[in-house]
């Protein structure tokens, strides 16, 4: 498998990413052409889970399909969601109607960039979410 992007002012990250596992969720049959690329079949669930059982941490990067896909599946055990100070328009939805409904706890303080992004991460909890009216809730729920 051909090594890509191990010079110039991108070479130390590209050389970090060339060496991990990387895993594939398509719905089509795909040639992978990156170093250290998996192609998972077509039970994505159970791929997943092997996938959790094998690696301390696993991130998705840049498939919002998938992620809707751990979220309906309720496959995650940590989501670290960035809010940027931007307006683009529409857009596909993060939270789109497969989505379970889900207990979170923030686990760590949210972070600001000075840009005003805001980090927030969040764990699964237990329990069915509550309904509550949003005009009578205190300010610490």
């Amino acid at each position: 498998m051909p090594q890509q992007q191990e010079e110039g002012a991108d070479g130390n990250i590209s050389r970090l990413f060339n060496h991990l596992p990387k895993y594939v969720a398509s719905r089509q049959p795909r040639t992978l052409a990156w170093a250290n690329f998996t192609l998972l079949g077509p039970d994505t669930a159970g791929a997943v889970r092997d996938l959790r059982d094998r690696h301390a941490n696993v991130h998705v990067i840049g498939n919002l399909d998938f992620v809707q896909t751990l979220l309906a599946g309720r496959l995650f055990d940590r989501l670290t969601l960035w809010v940027y100070p931007i307006l683009l328009g529409s857009g596909k939805k993060v939270f789109a109607g497969a989505v379970v409904p889900t207990n979170l706890k923030l686990i760590e303080p949210m972070v600001a960039t000075p840009k005003g992004a805001v980090m927030q991460r969040y764990a699964l909890a237990d329990g069915t979410p509550r309904v509550w009216d949003m005009s009578k809730a205190k300010r610490d729920d």
